[in-house]
């Protein structure tokens, strides 16, 4: 048994779970696995000898350890509870909106948002959400912020500063042009100091150094009516590397203007 086998075999018993989990954060004698988990004696030996048995934990001179492969399973399995926690924490979120826009890695770290909060507009407040960008774009010094529709009151509250990036997508740039009436590069924005970049893109976000904004598309038709912001290190940290891996593979804004 091996590979995902062996992890469905460890989870498919709570009291596997709970003993993996226990050694992941110190070995562990018998009788201390025995006095701290809410198992019988039995349960508790059984469990120990299927798990060396399938190669997850071996018994050294400090008690039983997790081996290599233990403690990737023990990984699969906080992945699991903390993407659960993800999911629960906004369910009906979940439920409604496009994930599948995320590059899969990305998708997969979803969990390194940590704690965060849905605004919504609803009737009769149906701009909720953008008040809580601009608001938050105006407080930022700089920020990085992709855009996959034209929302004019982003504009003026987008910082103008060396280090603020736009990533726009290609209708964005066609729109905004159209209503200028000029092909230039003041004409596709007016923010002077931020680098501009091309890209198709289907979710807007914004990271800033406080702050992560986040607007998938809803699983309707419907216009996108909610943002997820998310204050945590992790958070940020999981919006930079992405703002950078769709940053890098983006073309400028002059190049896209020539070939239009």
């Amino acid at each position: 048994m091996h590979g995902d086998s062996v992890y469905a075999f460890v989870i498919s018993s709570s009291v596997r779970v709970d003993i993996v989990q226990r050694l992941a954060a110190t070995p562990q004698p018998t009788e201390q696995l025995i006095d701290h988990l809410d198992a019988s004696t039995s349960a508790v030996y059984t469990a120990l000898a299927d798990l060396e048995r399938q190669g997850v934990v071996f018994d050294g001179e400090a008690g039983w350890r997790l081996t290599g492969h233990g403690r990737l399973v023990v990984d699969l399995i906080d992945h699991r509870k903390s993407t659960v926690q993800t999911i629960t924490h906004d369910k009906d979120y979940w439920e409604t909106h496009r994930t599948d826009h995320l590059p899969r890695e990305f998708r997969r770290r979803l969990p390194e948002l940590g704690d965060y909060e849905v605004v919504r507009s609803e009737p009769p407040d149906v701009r909720a959400h953008a008040r809580v960008a601009v608001d938050l774009l105006e407080r930022a010094e700089s920020c990085r912020t992709a855009m996959p529709i034209h929302v004019p009151e982003y504009r003026n509250a987008f910082p103008d500063h060396p280090d603020s990036q736009l990533l726009f997508s290609p209708s964005v740039i066609d729109t905004v042009r159209a209503a200028s009436g000029t092909g230039t590069r003041d004409g596709i924005r007016q923010i002077d100091a931020a680098q501009c970049r091309v890209r198709d893109i289907q979710f807007g976000f914004t990271v800033s150094d406080s702050s992560l904004m986040l607007a998938l598309r809803p699983m309707t038709q419907s216009p996108v009516a909610s943002m997820l912001i998310a204050e945590t290190d992790s958070a940020i940290r999981w919006a930079s590397e992405l703002y950078e891996s769709l940053w890098q593979d983006a073309e400028p804004v002059e190049s896209y203007l020539y070939r239009a």
